[in-house]
């Protein structure tokens, strides 16, 4: 049995034991050392090209990106100074390196007390601003036709090294050249990239044949970054990003993703209270892809933050989207008290977008309304809706927007939902279980 705290009261959530069940479950990696050791080792053996003291010269311009998810580790966990120190070792002193925040359009909300003061005093810091289009530099067009600007100091520079993490995302996986798109590239460059989603498979675990990750690639050489320097699951791998990448991403699908078959029913909640009704991302498209065609996805999401439809006009929504994004996109050291306002707003255009057909949805995104970054995300969850019956357990959406949204029944009652679904599947329904508070990133090889 699993408990998911809810504002109401707990949840409980019982399956039959006469069903076969599969419970997807992080699995317990071993510590094979602190950040600074792993990097090291990583940057000893570099995948795919020399290691950094023998790539950078003597007084070399050197931009060193940092993604908003390790600046932390980068900062004040000894990553950043052992990357500078072996800089300086290779001639190039603190004064000729530019630390980049790279957070594309996440905004820099608390990044300089996670990058620490002493980094700060140590080199010139910047924080990429996306919006501002005096500071973009056009660097050409990748093979897909994506425009490409990056950040004028960044394509100034003479060697070009990024720190991030690479695991499942909406688009495939994070990592590799992802530092340079969105990292710190300009919001139309991002735009396009981002409605890629339409041609793209949507959920995590799909390399190497994706398009949108490998238009990050295209740009990421166009901008010029030589090594990239990936965290994931419990190592730490660097290289030339189109050879360890790859490494990378296998290494997560071995090692941390759990291999799962595709079920007639699939149970899921997100982790923490699930206040929002959005922090359903991924995990939606995850279940989709881990339930058979014609099975059932039961959601359990509280959605105890979400507000009545609005029914304004579309064009209202998408006017927010924007302005939501330009607030936080320029957000800045530890004082930003409207930070989780704007957040919350543009969580309520996702919703609002989420109750339209999904052929207007696919309107906006081909035609670049609100802010892609977002309704993108809207889009993939609509698909899924559409490809798999979804019922909703929640105590915050009523069952007439929730049938607005997508879903195919939604109920207060977990046990509801299950009869419901054994009753269009089968009593002897198979099932997959995605739960906190040890929830996994089930990996299906073949998806129905």
């Amino acid at each position: 049995m699993w408990t998911l705290d809810w504002k109401r009261g707990p949840l409980s959530i019982e399956l039959p034991q006469a069903n076969r069940q599969f419970a997807i479950t992080t699995p317990v990696l071993p510590n094979l050392g602190p950040p600074t050791e792993l990097v090291a080792r990583a940057l000893d053996g570099p995948i795919g090209c020399p290691p950094l003291g023998d790539q950078v010269r003597p007084g070399d311009r050197v931009a060193v990106l940092v993604t908003d998810m390790h600046d932390r580790i980068f900062g004040n966990e000894g990553v950043g100074d052992l990357i500078l120190d072996r800089l300086n070792a290779a001639g190039v002193p603190d004064r000729e390196i530019l630390l980049v925040h790279a957070a594309g359009l996440h905004g820099h909300a608390g990044a300089r007390s996670r990058v620490g003061e002493p980094m700060l005093q140590r080199v010139r810091y910047v924080e990429h601003n996306p919006l501002d289009d005096d500071s973009l530099v056009f660097r050409g067009v990748t093979r897909l036709g994506t425009p490409v600007w990056v950040n004028r100091e960044v394509a100034e520079a003479d060697f070009v090294i990024g720190v991030g993490g690479c695991g499942p995302s909406l688009y495939g996986f994070q990592g590799g050249g992802g530092i340079i798109l969105p990292g710190v590239a300009g919001a139309d460059t991002i735009r396009r990239n981002h409605s890629m989603i339409m041609s793209t498979e949507t959920a995590a675990s799909w390399w190497p044949d994706n398009p949108q990750r490998q238009d990050v690639m295209d740009a990421a050489d166009l901008a010029g970054l030589r090594i990239k320097i990936d965290f994931t699951a419990n190592d730490v791998f660097a290289g030339y990003f189109r050879e360890e990448w790859p490494v990378a991403v296998r290494y997560v699908q071995t090692n941390l993703m759990v291999p799962t078959e595709p079920a007639d029913v699939t149970v899921f909640a997100p982790a923490g209270n699930g206040a929002e009704l959005m922090s359903m991302y991924l995990q939606l498209e995850l279940a989709e892809k881990a339930t058979r065609r014609g099975g059932i996805v039961i959601a359990c999401i509280s959605a105890s933050a979400h507000e009545p439809l609005s029914g304004r006009p579309l064009s209202e929504t998408m006017d927010e989207f924007l302005y939501c994004t330009r607030r936080w996109a320029g957000e800045t050291g530890d004082d930003n008290p409207l930070r989780a306002f704007w957040r919350r707003r543009d969580m309520v255009c996702k919703e609002e977008l989420l109750a339209r057909p999904l052929g207007e949805i696919s309107r906006v995104v081909i035609r670049m309304q609100g802010e892609p970054r977002s309704t993108t995300h809207v889009w993939s969850h609509r698909r899924c809706l559409e490809r798999k019956r979804t019922f909703l357990v929640t105590e915050g959406v009523t069952p007439e927007e929730g049938q607005l949204m997508g879903f195919a029944l939604v109920t207060d009652s977990f046990e509801r939902a299950l009869a419901r679904a054994f009753d269009e599947v089968g009593r002897d329904a198979t099932i997959n279980v995605n739960l906190p508070p040890n929830k996994g990133f089930p990996f299906v090889q073949n998806p129905e």
